[in-house]
């Protein structure tokens, strides 16, 4: 679909660091490397904490991308989460900047995630097509949406 699109997410960091004392190897399948350096900057302990907050805040964040891109199958590692020299966080699709804007915070015992962004590609493009079964205007943009009804029935 062809247009603004949001996804968020919400963990409960006590339940994610659970499952990486369970499942250590969870970390390497669901974090990059750079997410985990990341994680643990500033001298923060690899277990702790901190490192379990900024992680399950990360983990909201791959979640949210993949709602706001509505892929579920996306792997989680296609998606990572870097922070830049001021703290803010910047999404990476396949390596590359990806044009999503992402928040996210943790507190309470609970991490969050919001991503948003402007889906405007070729395959979006096709798939607004497909799914309302009308062809786009001649400028290209994607056809209008049929009015509401002005009366509603039961």
């Amino acid at each position: 679909m062809t247009g603004l699109r949001a996804g968020c997410d919400l963990v409960d960091i006590a339940r994610l660091s659970a499952a990486i004392d369970r499942r250590p190897a969870l970390l390497a399948r669901v974090f990059t490397d750079r997410e985990l350096v990341d994680a643990r900057r500033g001298g923060v302990a690899a277990g702790s904490e901190v490192e379990r907050a900024r992680l399950a805040a990360r983990f909201a964040a791959k979640e949210a991308t993949r709602k706001a891109l509505g892929d579920l199958r996306l792997p989680f590692h296609a998606v990572e989460v870097r922070t830049t020299e001021d703290g803010a966080p910047v999404l990476y699709l396949h390596g590359e900047p990806a044009p999503l804007a992402c928040s996210l915070s943790h507190d309470g015992g609970m991490a969050m995630a919001v991503v948003v962004g402007m889906v405007t590609d070729a395959a979006a493009a096709m798939d607004a097509r497909v799914d309302t079964g009308r062809a786009t205007d001649t400028e290209g943009s994607p056809p209008r949406p049929d009015p509401p009804p002005t009366e509603i029935r039961a």
